[in-house]
């Protein structure tokens, strides 16, 4: 009786370990297809400035009109062709956290665009301008910044530089 109690205690502890481990993992596999969304995103704006000698240039007057599925569907039109699918835009953790808990799956978009001018060199200018944002910081690390080389940083290690 007491060897089963014995194993029956192994075996607790070690799916709890699993179970904590797991959940981790889970957390860091999203956080790394995160980052590898954000480099697409980056392709595909490299592309687009690339092929039309300009930043993408949104209409005026998109951000504040009263369709609230505008500007998203723009940002997502405008780079479709090269590359950016609708799942490239879009966090798995944000996706898993918040979006499956509301009915109309808002926002599409999980990762924010800067606005530059229409001049081609602009989006290159400066090293430390972001491309892209993500929305919110739940990889628990901060938001995640694609810079115009194409890498990627968390808010903490972009704040720990200064």
């Amino acid at each position: 009786m007491v060897e089963f109690v014995v194993v029956v205690a192994v075996l607790a502890i070690l799916l709890a370990l699993v179970v904590k481990y797991g959940a981790r993992t889970v957390e860091k596999s999203e956080a790394v297809r995160c980052a590898q969304n954000l480099k697409s995103l980056h392709a595909s704006l490299a592309a687009y400035v690339q092929d039309k000698g300009h930043w993408p240039q949104e209409p005026s007057g998109l951000w504040e009109s009263n369709d609230g599925n505008a500007y998203e569907d723009w940002w997502m039109r405008e780079l479709e062709p090269y590359g950016a699918t609708e799942k490239v835009w879009q966090c798995p953790t944000i996706q898993r956290k918040i979006v499956n808990k509301k009915k109309d799956g808002r926002p599409k978009m999980h990762y924010s665009p800067t606005k530059f001018d229409n001049r081609a060199l602009t989006p290159y200018k400066w090293a430390k301008q972001p491309w892209l944002v993500e929305i919110g910081n739940l990889h628990g690390v901060g938001a995640l910044i694609c810079f115009p080389d194409g890498s990627v940083k968390t808010m903490n290690e972009v704040a720990g530089e200064r």
